[in-house]
């Protein structure tokens, strides 16, 4: 007589089963995913040696100063035979954009390519061979300086037999509206559109414009300056200081390390556009002590003053700074020099000297 499982022994068992899923199938799903993505490495590594093959064959087309750039789309490269019509992203599936970018760019005698992997949204497997080819000059992402001089720099075509096409129409969208031209005084991001039509077939590339600002303020500091000491009092700090930035917008000037002490001092001046962009730069005060003209009839020595003492006086109410250059020690009237960092009233018994 054969005994059947107990419900103990099922639950037990689906017990096991679950913990087991709970440790594979994680496992299992990373390991899916990490393959995925090596073979999308894969693939715009054979994206790369499409474009490679393509210019070895198109070397006319080719950047010849250095640091130049050129543009090409994987649609090129598809009607040029150089890549297949259905290759697809192996982590999701979906066809790779027709549009998707591969710049290359001359350096050091050597031709480098940069697939963007981010770049493209025109998804379909349309191709045309007939039509004509199309490339940028430069990348197909430029930036411009705020009330900087965008710098076109245009697009080169031929047909299919190879043959140069020198008509090239170049329209500017801004917001999906057409405008006349890029204005550079606004952050803005526009679309250049540069379409070739040639036996009844067009082609067509896009590039975008950003209007940014990366520059930090022009920040005019005068050079260092030499004071007496009673002059440190009425000193104007920002006498001479402008900050002025590429934006035209008004740019607020920080201070730092500035005091009313008659000694010498590195002041810290920064300016910060909204885009915080900064510059810093610093000034030296420079306290400068002239010689006594006052002459001490009572006898004593005459006292020096250390790094750390300042020469201080009472007027009657209040107790202010002074300079050597002024009578500012006489032991009957009990003025004397004291510790900068300490406050005696006259008449104490501790001197700072």
């Amino acid at each position: 007589m054969k005994k059947g499982f107990t419900l103990a022994e099922l639950l037990g068992v689906l017990i096991v089963l679950a913990v087991i899923s709970m440790i594979v199938f994680p496992i299992i799903s990373e390991t899916i995913k990490t393959n995925k993505e090596k073979l999308y490495n894969s693939q715009l590594e054979e994206i790369k040696s499409g474009a490679e093959k393509w210019a070895y064959s198109n070397t006319e087309m080719l950047p010849t100063n250095s640091e130049e750039s050129v543009t090409i789309t994987l649609l090129e490269l598809k009607k040029a035979g150089f890549l297949a019509l259905d290759i697809r992203n192996p982590i999701t599936g979906e066809l790779l954009p027709n549009d998707m970018v591969v710049t290359i760019t001359l350096k050091n005698n050597n031709y480098e390519f940069f697939v963007d992997a981010e770049s493209g949204t025109d998804i379909d497997n349309e191709v045309n061979s007939d039509s004509p080819i199309i490339i940028l000059n430069g990348n197909f992402i430029e930036y411009v300086e705020i009330n900087g001089t965008y710098d076109e720099k245009g697009a080169i075509a031929k047909d299919k037999d190879g043959n140069k096409i020198d008509d090239i129409q170049i329209s500017y969208q801004l917001n999906g509206v057409e405008v006349s031209n890029v204005d550079t005084k606004k952050f803005e991001t526009y679309t250049a559109i540069y379409s070739v039509i040639n036996n009844g077939y067009t082609s067509h590339i896009t590039r975008t414009i950003v209007i940014r600002d990366t520059t930090a303020p022009d920040l005019v500091v005068p050079e260092a300056i030499e004071l007496l000491p009673d002059e440190i009092a009425s000193f104007n700090l920002m006498a001479g200081v402008s900050a002025t930035d590429n934006s035209g917008e008004t740019i607020n000037i920080e201070t730092r390390d500035f005091d009313r002490l008659p000694i010498d001092k590195v002041i810290e001046y920064s300016a910060c556009d909204s885009h915080n962009n900064c510059v810093t730069k610093r000034r030296l005060i420079k306290i400068i002590k002239e010689e006594t003209t006052y002459t001490d009839n009572s006898g004593a020595n005459s006292p020096k003053l250390l790094n750390n003492m300042i020469p201080i006086k009472h007027d009657g109410s209040n107790w202010k700074y002074t300079d050597v250059s002024q009578k500012w020690y006489d032991y009957d009237a009990k003025e004397w020099a004291i510790n900068s960092g300490v406050s005696k009233k006259v008449g104490d018994t501790t001197k700072g000297l």
